[in-house]
């Protein structure tokens, strides 16, 4: 039972710090909402090249953890081979601007009322972008969110990649080149 707990306090931070949390606003992603496609997420390949350590995709599906209610979602999951260390991508897109602003502005809020959290530094990503870590027990996880017109974003890592600058740096550096992507395989009309 306390094992169970504490893998769902896990999920809640992990979620809280993506401000893509359940614990934001309680609200999942409509069970309505499309998938997007697998590209819109980048490749394994393109995660290695900033934690060298993680090597395969785990999982794939919708965002179940998504804020307010978007009309299409994906999230991805890439591990170590032992699956100790983990980083998680995910895109939420939005019908407008207003309602993606609006999920945006209740994930951070969520993120900040979260057991543990810190804000930290970020650069600008797309309109808005907003960092911190958490911790769970002695597991501190790093997380960002940014959101690009009607799109959401979000990467963390967590599990055995430790919370250093270097870390960090390398998950903003991801985190612009997945809001990138995003923003390439939706088009203008996707992201605007």
């Amino acid at each position: 039972m306390n094992r169970q707990r504490g893998l769902r306090a896990l999920a809640r931070s992990v979620a809280a710090i993506a401000l893509l949390s359940l614990a934001a606003c309680g609200d999942a992603a409509a069970p309505s909402a499309s998938l997007l496609p697998r590209n819109t997420v980048v490749p394994v390949s393109v995660v290695t090249q900033y934690f060298p350590d993680v090597t395969k995709e785990a999982s794939t599906g919708p965002n179940e953890t998504s804020v307010g209610k978007p009309i299409a979602s994906r999230l991805v999951v890439f591990s170590s081979a032992d699956g100790k260390k983990k980083v998680t991508l995910s895109v939420d897109q939005y019908a407008s601007a207003s309602d993606a602003a609006a999920a945006y502005q209740t994930a951070v809020q969520g993120s900040k009322a979260a057991p543990g959290f810190n804000p930290a530094a970020t650069r600008t990503l797309g309109q808005e972008a907003f960092a911190g870590t958490s911790s769970v027990g002695a597991e501190m996880h790093f997380g960002l969110g940014a959101r690009d017109g009607r799109l959401i974003m979000s990467v963390t890592h967590a599990g055995d990649i430790p919370v250093t600058p270097d870390n960090s740096n390398n998950l903003i550096s991801l985190g612009g080149v997945e809001l990138t992507t995003a923003k390439q395989v939706l088009g203008p009309s996707g992201s605007s």
